[in-house]
């Protein structure tokens, strides 16, 4: 039978799995370590319609002990310097299908893209409009260390044509910032916020982080508290997931004194209720927007899209990565730059193959990413619009979802009939579970397989 009502801390760690952290297809299973170079150009060569480019900066004044991002620690400028040419000279090189391509989002991520000096940001913008044409209404985006990004940043962000600033913030609170090694000032980030509003950007971002070292509800409800305080448009709420056996800086956090499994349930619920009772609308598992945001009016209209760079309103928009460990997202291909910064600058220097991974995607593949993309954005799958689209019938073709999303719907977390899937308001919390039962590569998977971050 199914349940009403809102979902509790105890059901939220019960459904609790493993499972890739953004739950994004394809999953690690299926990359290939000899994906030949070929196969990058080929992409790229055949690019149709405005992009979207995301650019990685790697470079970050010190290492936070949470962070599962590639970066470089780097307190000399000539890393960046010998990185801005190299970059140049990947550009000047891609065999993209005209000297100049549309282009409908750029965004710069990390790293720490304001690690780079003002005029360092003027150059790369500038090299990257030698390649790129942005179409009308571009959203152009950066990511931002409220402790490096000085309003000298803000402004020439500015000036650049940058649209939205996401400041990664993860906690107002000084016991949990010093448990992770994470200097923070919290006056500063209200005073860029208010900057860069000053200075038009109509579209800030700050990101939250629970389950962190010595996180208790209190101090988180005071960090919830402050952020509200400052209303930024847009909120991304992580769950911290600690790695040590993939990430080894992750050891310097005292396990101890990690939230348990319960407690983080219960930190993510506090989080989701002080949102929605501030006025901001769930979009996706763990982003939340005003109303008025274009992601919010995208969800509500069943527009809303995903790519590696996550929520996007643009319908198969392919991506090209540059730099090191980017991704691109090219049609029928996924392709990864080498991740480890000395082998990328010294292949984009010798110019040499830059491709460390890569997979290509069968239609069967194409059509688990869609299923999933639809439930991870819009909530739903629709039948009918299967039977449109590939001339597929939604209950045939993915009979093996079926016994996992039938022990979902008993407990009311998914509702399930001849016109499709629909995942109703109390159970988006777990929309990644529901999800996952699309994804082969997870079903029946191996203990011994990827050790994944949990699902809350």
């Amino acid at each position: 039978m199914g349940l009403s009502g809102p979902l509790d801390a105890e059901t939220l760690l019960r459904h609790t799995r493993q499972g890739p952290r953004y739950t994004s297809y394809p999953t690690a299973p299926l990359w290939r370590t000899d994906f030949p170079e070929a196969g990058f150009h080929e992409g790229l060569a055949r690019l149709s319609g405005p992009a979207a480019v995301y650019v990685h900066v790697p470079f970050c004044r010190e290492q936070c002990s949470f962070c599962g991002c590639n970066m470089v620690v780097a307190g000399r400028r000539e890393p960046g310097q010998r990185y801005l040419a190299a970059l140049e000279r990947q550009l000047r090189s891609l065999p993209l299908p005209a000297d100049q391509i549309d282009v409908q989002r750029i965004h710069l991520g990390g790293g720490t893209p304001t690690w780079l000096s003002p005029d360092e940001l003027r150059a790369l913008f500038s090299m990257l409009d030698r390649r790129f044409r942005r179409s009308p209404g571009c959203e152009v985006s950066v990511e931002a260390d409220p402790e490096v990004t000085s309003d000298a940043h803000l402004e020439a962000l500015a000036a650049l044509g940058v649209t939205r600033m996401s400041f990664g913030v993860q906690s107002f609170d000084d016991t949990v910032l010093r448990a992770v090694d994470r200097p923070q000032q919290r006056e500063r980030v209200g005073a860029l916020l208010q900057r860069a509003r000053s200075l038009g950007m109509g579209s800030l971002n700050i990101d939250l982080m629970y389950g962190l070292p010595h996180q208790t509800a209190p101090r988180w409800r005071e960090t919830l508290d402050e952020t509200l305080r400052l209303r930024p448009d847009r909120l991304a709420i992580f769950g911290y997931a600690h790695l040590p056996w993939l990430k080894p800086h992750m050891k310097r956090i005292e396990a101890a004194a990690l939230p348990g499994p319960l407690e983080r349930a219960e930190l993510f619920l506090a989080a989701h209720a002080a949102l929605l009772d501030a006025g901001y609308q769930a979009v996706g598992m763990d982003h939340f927007a005003l109303p008025d945001d274009d992601l919010a009016v995208a969800q509500r209209a069943g527009a809303l899209h995903r790519n590696f760079m996550g929520y996007t309103t643009h319908r198969d928009q392919q991506l090209i990565g540059l730099g090191m460990s980017s991704i691109s997202e090219l049609g029928d291909r996924y392709v990864q730059q080498k991740s480890k910064l000395s082998h990328w600058w010294k292949a984009v220097e010798a110019d040499g193959p830059v491709v460390e991974k890569g997979v290509m995607l069968t239609p069967d593949d194409l059509l688990h990413r869609e299923v999933i993309y639809a439930v991870m954005c819009n909530f739903e799958i629709s039948a009918a619009a299967l039977v449109e689209r590939h001339q597929v019938d939604l209950w045939s073709y993915f009979s093996d979802a079926r016994p996992a999303l039938e022990a979902l719907a008993a407990e009311g977390l998914v509702e399930l009939d001849a016109t499709g899937l629909r995942v109703p308001p109390r159970a988006r919390l777990l929309v990644r579970n529901v999800a996952m039962c699309f994804d082969p590569s997870l079903r029946g998977a191996a203990p011994s397989g990827p050790r994944f971050s949990s699902t809350v």
